[in-house]
């Protein structure tokens, strides 16, 4: 988001944070994904909150009954497993993985992406909320249909 359109959210949480890109002024948004493509779980934290946190990934895992999360090569690492295996969540990353599986792991990981993509192009600007109120609100109508689609209940 915007930071003159978020700076009014500063009390609710909103900080600088920096990714890939560069800095921004905002929230995160923490999802889970089910591996057809449906949102399973979100979970909102400040820009300054790291991806790999493991109170972030233990929590957003804890709404599913266990199960296998595929990350990256940043959520590798032994804390954030035996986090995981806390709350029954077996995580796989490229780096555990044999060289065989790779590839499944890569097209499961494509569609994730993908879900991303849909995802951004429905928030990219388009969230224009003042309250924290409003902007949770509109963040879970945007998920909402995001998922509607997905079932093909809404084209």
């Amino acid at each position: 988001m915007r930071h003159g359109r978020v700076r009014l959210l500063r009390e609710d949480g909103a900080y600088f944070g920096k990714n890939s890109v560069g800095w921004y002024f905002g929230f995160k948004i923490h999802v889970l994904i089910h591996k057809n493509g449906g949102i399973l779980s979100v979970l909102f934290t400040s820009a300054s909150v790291s991806d790999r946190d493991a109170d972030v990934v233990t929590l957003l895992c804890s709404s599913v009954n266990g199960g296998l999360a595929l990350g990256d090569l940043g959520y590798r690492g032994q804390p954030l497993r035996d986090a995981l295996k806390e709350v029954g969540m077996g995580l796989s990353t490229p780096a555990s993985v044999p060289k065989r599986l790779k590839l499944s792991l890569s097209q499961k990981r494509e569609r994730i992406e993908t879900a991303f993509s849909a995802l951004w192009d429905k928030f990219i600007d388009r969230v224009k909320s003042r309250s924290w109120a409003g902007l949770w609100n509109s963040i879970l109508l945007k998920i909402l249909h995001y998922n509607l689609c997905q079932a093909n209940i809404l084209a």
